[in-house]
């Protein structure tokens, strides 16, 4: 369906007003997105309403894939190749007819393959391209893959099978393609390859915790090092040094970034790569995690002043720079000039203008940003505050009429303050400048799959400020498959943010105190990030351990109430568009590899 066609269908059944469908329409033209997502993701209309009414007019039903998953049998009846191939999964098979949902019911073609294939009667659903794209998705992460294809490649090998298979080069290409796949379908966000004694370790960050998958032999060590090497454009011949570079790569249809990082250790090269999928990658206020409302349009409000600096703190992959881009792409304007400076630029965003930090080429955070200062700048994002020369040309630069972004690693937001002044920035300077700063956190999100509720102990009540209330529920995950054991799924943020006012300018005058500032802000609404996030804990979110793994000390809740995220009615989302890929993994890929595996160790009998 066009944008044009979808555009009368919603006008002639009343689910949108005029001025919205147009104002959704100039964000596709800036965007450059389809109009359906651009509907959903600025919660103009909900994702059911929206393809109930686009499977209403093509005479189908819409159903909804949230949370489902097929099992084994009916995999077999249609396997994941043909569900790839036609963009439709099986839902159930009901009186000898096969259920099935796809994004275009009405393609003929995919429909005869797919009972060409099955030799069973249909009975067709509509859903949604994105619906779809999650399902296949949870198929292929099957980590069982990486297990079954090392054991095979193990099992009985000799010292001398290994080394030729290892000198052709062919079977560790495959192992280095599908250990990146199963990263990313794994929604990691980093992988380490650790050399040790014996073995070579290999390690995926998920929600910001490490998990250990199967290991490859150790003589795979090396050349494994040097594929990824190639593919980033390191030095292969060299290992005594650190090392940085980076590659693309095409994983089931999405564009990822690695990020890659050596260092030498006692033991060999420890590498370890950081993940950007920046062929889909959303970014947008709403979805950061603000617990009401209140707590957004506050943050807007600072994103709506001419001039100032608005700092993100906390430590390292902690969503800062998430927050920074989600904030610059809901001020991204036509009329505006906005530029940034990083070390790395992690995601492409439209109508901005980014450079990157290149000490070898005299490209510094402090002289990158006294270029931009020439270019005539609206607002300006520097990636980190790291040293006294550049917090002096940020708040130069704010002080001068513009809008000014950065990242300071403080533990939480009135420490920026007293972080600035000991790098010897005046404190007069800083409360002119200073319009708020937003200390965060990244939690772990509970699975819904295997969620469920508890009455906590006393200790904890007590711990954590709520021996006021007894009769109180926390919340927590059983583990499942769904979740690999862990209990939970996705990540949200904490946050606490610290505005800026004419009382707390003359206290930064005065020199105050880290504790008297954050006294001070939290009479004037601030709430702490312990706060939010037991507030998120007893809204079921997340679980009190995960609260007291991000957070420190003790919080008191006594004002504090159970909250609801408010429906948002606006969003800056984006897509990231970056240069084509160096390498294709396919799950083909990996299955032309598995056969290969078998064969080999045939012939090996």
């Amino acid at each position: 369906m066009t944008d044009e066609e979808l555009q009368n269908l919603l006008l002639d059944a009343n689910l949108i007003k005029q001025e919205e469908l147009q104002r959704a329409i100039e964000e596709t033209k800036k965007l450059k997105r389809p109009l359906e997502n651009i509907l959903i993701s600025s919660r103009l209309l909900s994702r059911t309403s929206l393809y109930e009414t686009i499977a209403k007019s093509k005479g189908f039903n819409y159903i909804n894939l949230d949370n489902f998953m097929p099992g084994e049998e009916l995999l077999k009846i249609m396997p994941p190749a043909l569900s790839q191939q036609t963009q439709a999964v099986p839902i159930k098979i009901e009186n000898g007819t096969l259920q099935i949902a796809m994004t275009e019911p009405s393609d003929l073609y995919s429909v005869d393959q797919i009972q060409l294939h099955t030799g069973m009667p249909l009975d067709i659903y509509l859903s949604s391209s994105e619906e779809i794209k999650n399902v296949l998705n949870k198929i292929n992460a099957e980590r069982s893959a990486i297990a079954d294809m090392l054991a095979g490649l193990t099992q009985g090998a000799s010292e001398a099978q290994l080394m030729e298979a290892i000198s052709s080069g062919s079977s560790i290409v495959k192992l280095v393609d599908v250990v990146l796949a199963q990263a990313v379908r794994d929604h990691a966000s980093d992988i380490h390859i650790e050399p040790e004694e014996d073995i070579t370790r290999i390690r995926f960050r998920i929600d910001g915790i490490l998990h250990e998958i199967p290991t490859p032999p150790k003589e795979w060590e090396m050349a494994m090092i040097s594929r990824i090497k190639v593919l980033s454009g390191m030095d292969i011949a060299e290992s005594r040094v650190p090392q940085d570079g980076h590659f693309q790569a095409k994983v089931d249809d999405k564009i990822i970034d690695f990020r890659v990082s050596t260092v030498p250790t006692i033991y060999g090269e420890n590498m370890v790569m950081r993940i950007l999928d920046t062929s889909s990658v959303m970014i947008g206020l709403e979805k950061l995690g603000f617990s009401t409302y209140e707590e957004l349009k506050r943050y807007e409000n600072l994103l709506a002043k001419p001039y100032g600096i608005i700092l993100s703190t906390g430590p390292t992959g902690n969503g800062k720079t998430t927050t920074l881009y989600s904030a610059l792409m809901r001020i991204n304007t036509v009329d505006r000039n906005i530029i940034t400076i990083e070390d790395p630029v992690e995601y492409r965003l439209g109508l901005i203008r980014q450079i990157q930090v290149n000490q070898r080429s005299g490209i510094t955070f402090a002289n990158g940003l006294r270029a931009i200062l020439r270019q005539d700048p609206d607002v300006i994002m520097i990636g980190e505050i790291r040293d006294a020369e550049t917090a002096q040309i940020a708040i130069q630069a704010a002080l001068t009429g513009h809008l000014v972004f950065s990242t300071l690693h403080t533990n939480d937001a009135p420490s920026a303050v007293t972080r600035l002044i000991n790098m010897g920035v005046e404190p007069f300077l800083i409360s002119a400048s200073m319009i708020g700063v937003m200390a965060q956190r990244l939690i772990r999100t509970i699975c819904p799959r295997c969620k469920e509720s508890y009455s906590p102990s006393k200790t904890v009540l007590e711990k954590w400020g709520l021996k006021d209330r007894p009769d109180s529920l926390l919340y927590r995950g059983k583990g499942c498959d769904y979740c690999k054991g862990t209990g939970y799924w996705g990540r949200s943020g904490i946050f606490e943010l610290m505005v800026i006012d004419d009382e707390m300018r003359e206290m930064i005058i005065s020199q105050a105190s880290t504790v008297a500032l954050r006294k001070k802000a939290q009479e004037k609404g601030m709430r702490l990030l312990g706060e939010d996030g037991v507030t998120k804990a007893l809204g079921g979110l997340t679980s009190i351990e995960e609260i007291s793994r991000v957070c420190e000390g003790q919080v008191d809740l006594k004002a504090a109430t159970v909250t609801k995220v408010e429906p948002f009615v606006k969003s800056g989302l984006t897509e990231i568009k970056i240069a084509p890929a160096k390498i294709d993994v396919k799950n083909s890929d990996f299955e032309d590899y598995q056969k290969r595996v078998a064969s080999w160790l045939s012939r090996k009998k």
